[in-house]
């Protein structure tokens, strides 16, 4: 799948697998490895083109998921936001509108998966977010962020 440059990457790092390990001749099981290494190397960087607010926002999506918060609605990820940008000495966004403009940018980019709820009268229409990728690859993403900004 994808094109010729992609298969070369491949080629390259999962030859590099089987050197490292004394493995030699590649096998599939290295292009596999290279796979996942070529495709979360991809994501690190599409994580780290973001804005800051946005990678804030992501990194509150990622510790909701990680402790089976999710899916949440906006308010819920705003309250979360706010910790992570305290925590990162940065002035938070100061309106829901603007953390929902920020989750809606996420979502058309791939990054979250968005839920629309509709409760009927008693509960009103929202959207309900979580991550479409490992949180894991996020929060290791904004710890490298964080140790190369400090």
């Amino acid at each position: 799948m994808g094109n010729a440059r992609q298969a070369l990457d491949l080629l390259r790092v999962g030859a590099e697998l089987a050197e490292q390990n004394g493995e030699i001749p590649m096998t599939d099981t290295h292009i596999e490895t290279a796979r996942e290494r070529v495709q979360r190397g991809r994501v690190t960087n599409k994580i780290r083109d973001q804005t800051e607010h946005a990678q804030y926002t992501l990194e509150a999506i990622a510790n909701l998921q990680t402790s089976g918060e999710v899916p949440a609605r906006s308010k819920e990820i705003q309250q979360t936001y706010e910790q992570v940008a305290d925590s990162h000495a940065a002035s938070p966004l100061s309106t829901l509108k603007h953390i929902q403009d920020h989750l809606s940018d996420l979502h058309v980019r791939g990054f979250l998966r968005r839920h629309e709820q509709n409760k009927g009268l008693s509960g009103g229409q929202h959207d309900e977010y979580k991550l479409d990728l490992d949180p894991a690859i996020v929060l290791e993403t904004r710890t490298e962020i964080a140790e190369h900004t400090q």
